[in-house]
């Protein structure tokens, strides 16, 4: 069976789901992804209680639930930030962050798809206390067919955090706070790398790996081959031919490049690696978003950061002294790894930048929120695959 048909019988799978859950509404046994609803009080209250991540002294009890002025972008999440008031003493704080699916059909049935959102539901559950870097406080979460929630801190009541904003995503951010970037994949790349198969699999199961998981690893092809019209159709100005018969060249080699990308010593990678994912705590650096979480090399995580959060030719001013940089702090913490073999897996990474907005682009994200800043990075991607001559790389490892 092909990667195709199989891929299309997970997304009817899919839509079954989807009217699993809409029977469901009907019959009060899904929940519900409207934040009119969601937030209601006594249905909060009970979620935080059932779902919560840590034992709590006692059920939570909500007199309001009010949502508060404060914006949060995101291409696929309902975000919230409200404020709490309790009918008895709570372990919670009075604010907090709730991330909820977006309303569009489309939207949950993608996300649902590709299982992003339970994937971060269980990193925020399991995965969390495991890695180096401060992530947000989660409370309670849950996903269940194709809804979810996040509980997390409101990050902005702390006064040693900085977010990104959309201006930072579009102009990249200052080469100090790279500098700080590189550090802190450094330090959570280091941090369980080279642990065996049954030591990662305790801490995040291949089954969830966005490449390797029986599941996904058809998925993730097939989404790729899938984008790629769209894509073209719509930013033909720029992604040219030359870059497309590479994509489609790698796409043929799939099986034979993912053992290129992930054989070896392994990392936790994040995944989503962009500016717009971390934010400054104090001196150090957290991360937030883990919807693309899996084990990798570290490297592909500092290439999609560079590529994505940079402009392309202040990244070609810089690139090989930025990975160096990152090779050196690698050092500092534990776990070194060789310059030249890291360039490399570099360069055969930039393809996971092209691909991964190509197929956001392909599946409809080139809209007036987000239009302008996915077609620069879509530009970012190209420059990078021309730049370290990607196509010289894969030849090198392909037929």
């Amino acid at each position: 069976m092909t990667p195709l048909i199989k891929t299309a019988g997970y997304a009817l799978q899919q839509g079954a789901v989807i009217a699993s859950d809409a029977v469901g509404d009907m019959i009060g046994t899904s929940m519900p992804y409207a934040d009119s609803q969601f937030l209601q009080p006594d249905y909060l209250g009970k979620v935080l209680t059932q779902y919560s991540v840590e034992e709590l002294a006692s059920p939570v009890s909500l007199a309001s639930v009010s949502a508060l002025d404060i914006r949060s972008t995101s291409s696929n999440c309902n975000n919230v930030v409200v404020q709490l008031e309790y009918n008895n003493k709570s372990d919670l704080p009075e604010q907090l962050f709730i991330k909820l699916p977006m309303p569009d059909l489309g939207t949950r049935w993608f996300f649902g798809v590709i299982e992003s959102w339970q994937l971060e539901s269980y990193f925020c559950r399991h995965v969390a206390p495991h890695v180096p870097l401060r992530t947000p406080k989660t409370y309670a979460t849950h996903s269940q067919g194709t809804r979810f929630f996040l509980a997390q801190e409101n990050l902005h009541l702390d006064p040693e955090v900085q977010l990104f904003t959309n201006t930072e995503m579009i102009n990249g951010p200052s080469l100090a706070i790279v500098y700080r970037c590189l550090d802190a994949f450094a330090q959570l790349h280091a941090c369980h790398y080279g642990i065996s198969p049954k030591q990662r699999e305790k801490i995040l199961p291949l089954d969830r790996h966005l490449f390797l998981g029986p599941k996904l690893r058809h998925v993730s092809r097939t989404l790729n081959q899938m984008g790629l019209g769209p894509c073209v159709k719509a930013c033909g100005d720029v992604i040219p031919d030359e870059v497309v018969a590479l994509y489609k060249k790698t796409l043929k080699n799939w099986d034979t490049l993912l053992d290129h990308w992930f054989s070896g010593p392994l990392s936790l990678l994040h995944g989503d690696s962009h500016i717009g994912n971390f934010f400054i705590s104090g001196d150090d650096m957290g991360m937030l978003d883990f919807q693309a979480v899996h084990w990798g090399k570290g490297i592909r995580d500092v290439q999609y950061f560079l590529i994505d959060s940079l402009p392309a030719d202040i990244l070609a001013s810089h690139e090989q002294d930025l990975v160096k940089y990152y090779v050196e702090r690698r050092a500092v913490h534990g776990e070194p790894i060789q310059f030249d073999a890291t360039w490399q897996e570099y360069r055969g990474f930039t393809y996971h930048t092209l691909m991964t907005i190509v197929v956001s682009i392909g599946f409809g994200a080139l809209n007036e929120a987000h239009g302008s800043y996915m077609k620069d990075v879509l530009r970012r991607s190209v420059a990078a695959v021309e730049r370290v001559d990607y196509a010289g790389w894969l030849d090198q490892h392909t037929e």
